[in-house]
């Protein structure tokens, strides 16, 4: 067992790492052993402690560990682990599952080939294939934060998926949990910016009109610069905030790149656009030029019916041109940073609001265009693309997507106007999450042009890709004050 306690400027990092469990998977011995060992039952460090539930001296086997079905894996008992903060002071922490050494001769099975479940005081954190949560030393079972006083109950159970090829035999997994914890460090981003958050429907300092923003034009110095509370949610739990205009404090560093903070989301969560690479001192301070977008493609090859309208298309079975180039991004940079983002729901809106000579119209195209009204609601169940089924269609493989045109609007765009004077223009080309309108066997989507204009063009022309991210609820961050200098930090 291994226990470290480092320094930080900002606090107390603690790092608690020990071989907790010993997990054998083998296709050829038909066996697993699940091992604890009583000397280790319980590790604390500071207030924090892990205590492992070893009940079951001699481990938990299993004969026959052939390939199984979910149904057979979940029927097994796993294995019990529990964290609990007997401290004063709330605690961020991850949960990894790091590789253990093998013996000579022996080779590693596969990540794709493991099955596991995770649960938490009894409800679900997670059920997939290992390789879906990162790789070593980034394969993150967990994270979130433990108040004063409290303890969270985890039950693993993992299994050889019932879909493994025949490269499953004579290999194996070992591995072992690592908790790395925080105290004392970071502050909630949401309130960071919920502090400086007024109503958008009111006269205010840079809000001239007395019924408060006008999203009929552009943002300006009267007509919006800050950030402002969405006012039909100022009730809600969490109300949604959004930075609007030539604002320049909603700069974020996380994951190695620099970030736009555009809004909050309805449970909480911080809604990000990426903005390219941070500079050799570590500062944000790129606005404009290619280096704001992953790269240039087209939205969609296909556009000559209606089934081919969509981030996925024909009813929802295939992705789009820019849907797989922003799953391959996520799948190479940001994989191992899952844990810290939130499932939000990406509103791909082809609601229908009209057809005319030979055009249907989305509603997008109504908010932008008619009402001038933009929404943060989504009508069709199949348009609300995420990762699980629970808030939404479940298509998605990885949180990420594109900001919506109703989003472009809150931040200060209006269709066919020219805005160079707000944080989402960068003199580039790039596209939005919603469809305007299909017709004449073409289908248009929203995009911001390096002429600082809002309009649409056909889903074939070739526009800057600029993936959204969603933090979590209760993210933290350890310094920054948002500045381009300064951004926000986040562990």
């Amino acid at each position: 067992m291994q226990e470290f306690i480092k320094k930080h400027k900002m606090g107390i990092i603690v790092t608690i790492s020990a071989i907790i469990m010993a997990i054998g998977l083998s296709f050829a011995w038909l066996q697993i052993t699940l091992r604890g060992t009583k000397e280790l039952t319980i590790l604390t460090a500071g207030s924090l402690e892990l205590e492992l539930d070893d009940t079951m001296a001699g481990g938990i086997s299993f004969t026959e560990a052939v390939p199984v079905s979910n149904e057979e894996g979940l029927s097994q008992e796993g294995y019990t682990f529990t964290l609990e903060n007997k401290g004063n002071v709330t605690s961020d922490y991850t949960i990894y599952l790091d590789d253990l050494d093998l013996a000579e001769g022996q080779n590693r099975m596969k990540d794709s080939f493991i099955k596991y479940q995770l649960t938490k005081d009894g409800s679900e954190v997670d059920l997939q294939l290992l390789d879906k949560i990162g790789t070593v030393p980034n394969r993150i079972l967990e994270s979130g934060t433990i108040a004063p006083k409290s303890k969270y109950t985890y039950v693993l159970k993992m299994w050889i998926d019932e879909n493994a090829t025949n490269e499953v035999m004579e290999t194996i997994f070992k591995g072992q949990l690592r908790i790395d914890a925080m105290q004392e460090v970071g502050k909630s981003l949401y309130a960071e910016i919920a502090k400086s958050a007024v109503l958008d429907n009111i006269q205010s300092e840079f809000v001239t009109a007395t019924t408060g923003i006008d999203f009929g034009s552009i943002s300006s110095d009267t007509n919006g610069k800050g950030v402002y509370t969405f006012s039909s949610t100022k009730d809600d739990t969490f109300p949604v905030h959004y930075y609007r205009g030539d604002v320049k404090n909603n700069n974020v560093k996380f994951a190695g790149f620099c970030w736009k903070i555009v809004r909050t989301t309805e449970t909480g969560g911080v809604k990000l656009i990426y903005n390219g690479s941070p500079d050799s001192e570590g500062q944000c301070n790129h606005t404009t030029g290619d280096f704001t977008q992953i790269k240039e493609r087209q939205f969609s090859k296909d556009s000559a019916s209606m089934e081919s309208v969509g981030y996925m298309v024909n009813n929802n079975t295939t992705d789009s041109t820019i849907k797989s180039v922003i799953d391959n991004w996520y799948q190479e940079k940001m994989m191992s940073y899952t844990k810290k983002l939130e499932d939000t729901i990406w509103c791909n809106d082809r609601s229908v609001v009209k057809k005319e000579s030979g055009y249907t119209y989305f509603g997008t195209n109504d908010r932008v265009y008619t009402t001038h009204i933009p929404s943060l609601d989504c009508i069709n169940d199949a348009d609300k693309f995420t990762v699980k089924d629970t808030n939404g269609n479940g298509l998605l493989t990885y949180p990420v997507a594109l900001l919506t045109g109703d989003e472009v609007i809150l931040a200060g765009g209006k269709g066919n106007s020219i805005n160079s004077n707000y944080y989402l223009y960068t003199n580039e080309n790039w596209w939005t999450l919603s469809p305007s309108h299909f017709g004449d066997k073409i289908t248009s989507y929203y995009f911001l042009s390096s002429s600082s204009n809002f309009y649409s063009s056909f889903v074939d022309s070739s526009y800057g890709v600029r993936p959204s991210i969603s933090l979590a609820p209760n993210t933290k961050f350890i310094s920054g004050n948002g500045s381009y200098n300064r951004p926000y930090e986040i562990k």
